[in-house]
């Protein structure tokens, strides 16, 4: 097995580029599984649990490399590399992963991705990171444990309306009753509304953040010593200051931990 400093699937033999047939079988074989739906993160764990390392200085393989690998036209013959993949079948993968990209491109914007820095799994902890795949439901988050492998499917409105729930009901721990301003009365039943109608679920989590830190304000140990500015725009780092992060549970069970 070579290193890395060569294109994975081939080496150097008497001063020409040569197939490495096992790698090569390897190259052959991701191309099948992006080809029959596979995501890259699905493609880099069947490859690893299967005893395929990627090289003697970094074994594991990860989605950045399957990616990496699949984009690469060398491996269909250009720039004198020998081919190991049928140009169809490369340029099936890219028109596939072109699509992917624009549907990605336009998910971002979603306002629940918002809040992934904060997920985590109810069982280990771990972070939760989201999966692609085809046949994905549109406004449906997709998670999977860095740590256990846990797998939980989540509607975003299911999400947002059990933070906006755990939120409204929680009273943080002072030694004065705390005591909700006309401000967070206001944005609660704002919130609220739009939860019950969601034309512009961004304006849902606008409201939320601002309702966080307008709860956060209504805080009685906050002193003058203590100020708390409200910045102009409250944005995802205001909601950092209530929230440490949000747990999920396989059965979709969701608890928010406040600082």
């Amino acid at each position: 097995m070579t290193n890395r400093k060569i294109l994975y699937g081939y080496q150097i033999q008497h001063g020409e580029l040569a197939i490495v047939p096992q790698e090569a079988e390897v190259v052959q074989r991701v191309t099948v599984l992006y080809l029959d739906g596979l995501s890259y993160q699905r493609i880099s764990d069947i490859l690893n649990s299967d005893g395929f390392p990627f090289s003697a200085e970094t074994p594991l393989w990860n989605k950045h490399k399957v990616k990496r690998l699949l984009e690469n036209p060398r491996y269909t013959g250009e720039d004198g590399y020998p081919p190991m993949v049928e140009r169809g079948a490369f340029n099936t993968v890219q028109s596939m992963i072109r699509e992917k990209t624009s549907h990605y491109a336009k998910t971002e914007k979603r306002p629940a991705l918002r809040l992934k820095a904060y997920l985590r799994c109810g069982s280990c902890h771990g972070r939760l990171l989201g999966m692609g795949g085809k046949g994905q439901r549109h406004g449906t988050l997709y998670l999977r444990c860095e740590g256990c492998g846990m797998m939980v499917t989540l509607p975003d409105s299911a999400l947002l309306s059990e933070i906006n729930r755990q939120m409204a009901e929680h009273d943080a721990p002072t030694e004065e009753p705390y005591t909700p301003s006309g401000e967070v009365v206001h944005l609660t039943n704002a919130i609220n509304r739009g939860l019950e109608h969601p034309d512009k679920p961004e304006d849902v989590v606008s409201l939320i953040l601002r309702g966080a830190s307008a709860r956060y304000d209504c805080c009685p140990t906050l002193t003058e010593s203590e100020p708390f500015n409200r910045p102009a725009e409250v944005d995802i780092k205001r909601f950092g200051q209530a929230v440490s992060h949000i747990a999920i549970t396989g059965n979709q069970d969701i608890t928010v931990h406040f600082k």
